[in-house]
């Protein structure tokens, strides 16, 4: 069993059109079959029709505020952004499920991420060779209207799967039960930089994940480079660089994730006093002082809701400006070791070419060292007929 989180997103309607019909091709993005879909199922939804679940949890997560009014609770905070949970969970090959255990499984799952009363899309697919079903979670609860939090959603699934495969009688990631050993023990899983999984749009935002610096396939002039000789000392200036490139990113990977959990406490900080503050008349006050503004003073006395809600709208614009100046420093950063590690590179691929270099007295004395090896030695030579000259080249003319 292999459970993959796919990811949080925005849109019911993107992610379940994509899992209820065939895999989008670059001739049709916008596929209308659904010949891969084996079958599909509900969670806690009031309809049959699977074409309308993506609207009927859109609703749900829109209607979060009045859900939490009509349980008793407050309606303030910050506005889900990304209600949409994604996942999937996976057989081996040389298993064969059927309908029923696909939904215990998933039953197990919503159950071990605390989404059990949450509403859910089901749909499993068939087009692999590994039986797979995708699940489509609705974040918010349809009773209390507060969304689920899902910090450690991976460490659950991992558990789960465990315990699953325990079930079967058959454990079949060996390195998923060590690690939950040492996770139980207190012990942290550490992987080499190389193998973490990174989220690709931090990749994309701050430039994290490395180049590829090592570029050169051969010499320039193969023709009078030896070849072994300039692999050996390609291969040494490498790796000579390597370990170094890698140093420094590790560097910069340890220095950006103690710097981005400083930012993300720092601007939750602030927009826990800026509600605080917006809850009273004083608080209230003392925001206005900052934006000395006369006209919303009045607006500030009464609390205004769509004043305060402008004010947590600047507050998060400065807060995404924050995040990329801080993003683009780190790809800065990224860029400059990957120039040096290139530059570096560069110099020991002229020093390996100098010291593969052949020149035309290497070539004598090789040939003539090759010569004494083998010893004299009797060679017929072949002999070129001469030329004919004249008439006599057309074949024609005069006759001796």
């Amino acid at each position: 069993m292999i459970p993959k989180i796919n990811g949080l997103g925005r849109s019911f309607a993107g992610v379940a059109a994509y899992c209820l019909h065939d895999a989008p091709t670059p001739d049709d993005r916008s596929p209308e079959t659904s010949e891969r879909v084996a079958w599909t199922d509900t969670r806690n939804l009031a309809t049959l029709r699977v074409e309308r679940a993506a609207w009927l949890m859109a609703a749900t997560a829109k209607a979060a505020p009045d859900l939490k009014r009509l349980a008793g609770g407050t309606p303030r905070g910050r506005k889900l952004a990304k209600p949409v949970l994604h996942y999937s969970l996976s057989w081996a090959r040389d298993e064969t499920p059927d309908r029923q255990e696909m939904s215990r499984a998933v039953d197990g799952s919503l159950e071990a991420l605390g989404l059990e009363g949450h509403e859910a899309l089901i749909v499993a697919h068939e087009d692999t060779r590994h039986p797979h079903v995708h699940v489509i979670a609705n974040r918010v609860d349809p009773e209390t209207g507060k969304a689920a939090t899902l910090g450690n959603s991976k460490l659950l699934l991992s558990r789960w799967a465990e315990s699953y495969e325990r079930e079967q009688g058959r454990i079949r990631c060996e390195e998923r039960v060590r690690n939950n050993e040492r996770r139980r023990a207190g012990r942290e899983v550490v992987r080499p930089t190389w193998e973490r999984p990174r989220h690709w749009a931090r990749v994309r935002r701050e430039g994290m994940q490395p180049g590829r610096a090592r570029r050169a396939r051969g010499p320039v002039d193969e023709g009078w480079v030896d070849i072994e000789i300039w692999r050996r000392a390609e291969a040494q200036s490498w790796e000579e660089v390597k370990d170094g490139r890698m140093q420094e990113f590790s560097r910069l990977e340890s220095r950006a994730r103690k710097e981005w959990a400083e930012l993300l406490k720092r601007q939750e900080d602030m927009r826990q006093r800026l509600d605080r503050e917006s809850r009273t008349v004083l608080g209230r006050l003392r925001i206005w002082r900052i934006e000395r503004s006369l006209r919303e003073l009045a607006g500030a006395v009464r609390g205004r809701e769509d004043l305060v809600e402008g004010w947590r709208e600047d507050l998060d614009r400065y807060n995404k400006g924050e995040r990329a100046a801080l993003g683009k420093a780190h790809a800065d950063s990224a860029r400059r070791i990957e120039r040096k590690a290139r530059d570096a590179y560069r110099r020991g691929l002229r020093d390996a070419e100098q010291q593969a270099r052949i020149t035309v007295q290497d070539l004598v004395q090789r040939a003539a060292w090759e010569m004494k090896e083998r010893g004299p030695s009797m060679t017929r030579v072949p002999v070129r007929p001469p030329r004919p000259r004249g008439p006599e080249r057309g074949g024609g003319g005069f006759e001796r």
